[in-house]
């Protein structure tokens, strides 16, 4: 007995190390086959066009970031840039701003229609954005706003409220009313409690809303190519493709291009994704 006991414990071990074994050789597949598209990505803008195709696995021989800049400068994307810059912040604010009052108002304020109109803001995730291009197409056409950063921040706000308005109604669930009520009996106004109190208090939760719209307006792809036709109104995504059709042979360029119009989604998600955690996270309370 004495002598089965040790057989089984290395017997044990010895499963569990290739267990180990075969799992840290499947993350490193999974690993590798995440980043190969990042490494093809980042290493084609310094190739030249014979090295792209003949040697597209092997190193760059130099760093020359020339490319990079005539994309910006010559290719037309630092006008790309700022459009996109304009828009985002616009759209952003708006949607920050006008989804915590709505949120505030659904949690403070007792009215017949709350429940209607949650339910109502709610049924809004559920509509396919694709399917409204053609008639926001011609409402746009109709109220001239075509070729004009209007019809995309009245879009794209519409679109967000639905999610914007659910995720910061359920932090303000979180809150409780007893910091509402001491404020008002120390003189608050509505706007006061709202600025003062909930605002601060649900900071994670905007952050992470911040962060999820901020990507998603920085791509959006179908309604800025089908409400802006003139080119010094394109946004990244837009311009990326006007310039694909202008430079269609010049791989260098073209990937330059992809890399300026991604960097700053990127840059943005790795300062804040603590906070993007944390905001999804915390305070998700139900009624």
């Amino acid at each position: 007995m004495s002598t089965d006991t040790p057989r089984f414990g290395q017997a044990l071990q010895s499963d569990f190390d290739t267990t180990k074994l075969a799992l840290t050789l499947g993350l490193f597949f999974l690993v590798g086959v995440t980043f190969f598209p990042i490494y093809i990505l980042l290493t084609l803008p310094f190739k030249s066009r014979s090295k792209i195709f003949s040697a597209p696995l092997a190193l760059p021989e130099t760093l020359d970031f020339s490319r990079f800049v005539t994309a910006w400068n010559v290719g037309g994307f630092s006008q790309y840039f700022m459009n996109s810059l304009i828009v985002v912040s616009v759209s952003l604010a708006a949607i920050i701003v006008i989804g915590a009052l709505g949120a505030f108002a659904l949690v403070q304020f007792d009215f017949r229609a709350e429940r209607f109109t949650l339910l109502f803001l709610i049924s809004g995730l559920m509509i396919p954005t694709q399917v409204l291009i053609i008639p926001l197409y011609s409402m746009m056409n109709q109220l001239g706003l075509l070729n004009s950063f209007y019809s995309l921040f009245l879009v794209y706000i519409a679109f967000a409220m639905p999610f914007s308005v659910f995720l910061i109604r359920q932090f303000f669930l979180g809150i409780p009313d007893s910091y509402s009520e001491a404020a008002r009996l120390d003189g608050c106004s509505e706007f006061q409690v709202f600025w003062k109190i909930y605002l601060p208090l649900a900071a994670p939760a905007l952050a992470a809303l911040a962060i999820y719209q901020f990507v998603f307006l920085w791509n959006e792809f179908l309604y800025v190519l089908t409400f802006i036709t003139q080119d010094a109104h394109r946004t990244l995504p837009a311009g990326l493709l006007a310039f694909q059709g202008r430079r269609a042979n010049e791989w260098g360029l073209l990937f330059a291009g992809v890399i300026i119009s991604v960097l700053p989604t990127v840059i943005f998600l790795a300062i804040f994704q603590r906070q993007f955690i944390r905001g999804v996270t915390m305070g998700m309370k139900g009624e």
